[in-house]
């Protein structure tokens, strides 16, 4: 296998984790994330399998506006606020919701700054490993697909 090393953040304030999660635990906080809430347990434990537990101090910044969507996170502990210049406004998250999934799944560049505020420990999973997932795993695809349908309220009318 490749260095990993280039595939998750580095530099100061911001280290791999020794935290043990078992990959019922993993599973357990991707479920809680809107977009993965209709994927099977065969499902959610494959993309658990992929998730790196990180740690970040606080004030590190977990990513930048404008970069490159290359890793989602998933909060297990402590918290984030996401800043958006483009729209001067700021929303804080934490434990189990995800930041940076939408500029990993459209390709494009992220849209906020999320800078850590308290010690974060969270679940990292390139953009690289999901995409091969994905494309080996249609069944994931089409939860995706039933979450914005739902989102959107295209499904079928009672």
């Amino acid at each position: 296998m490749g260095d990993e090393s280039n595939l998750f953040p580095s530099g100061a304030g911001v280290r791999h984790s020794a935290l043990a999660l078992t990959t019922l635990r993993k599973a357990d906080l991707i479920r809680g994330v809107d977009i993965f809430s209709q994927a099977t347990v065969d499902e959610l434990y494959r993309l658990a399998g992929l998730a790196r537990v990180v740690e970040f101090a606080p004030a590190a910044v977990i990513f930048g506006e404008n970069d490159i969507g290359d890793t989602f996170y998933v909060l297990v502990e402590g918290s984030a606020e996401l800043t958006f210049e483009s729209k001067k406004g700021r929303q804080v998250v934490g434990p189990g919701e995800a930041v940076g999934l939408y500029s990993v799944l459209t390709r494009e560049p992220r849209g906020a700054t999320a800078t850590v505020l308290e010690p974060t420990t969270a679940l990292a999973i390139t953009g690289e490993d999901l995409y091969t997932l994905l494309s080996n795993n249609m069944e994931i695809v089409v939860s995706i697909f039933k979450h914005f349908v739902t989102k959107l309220g295209l499904g079928p009318r009672s």
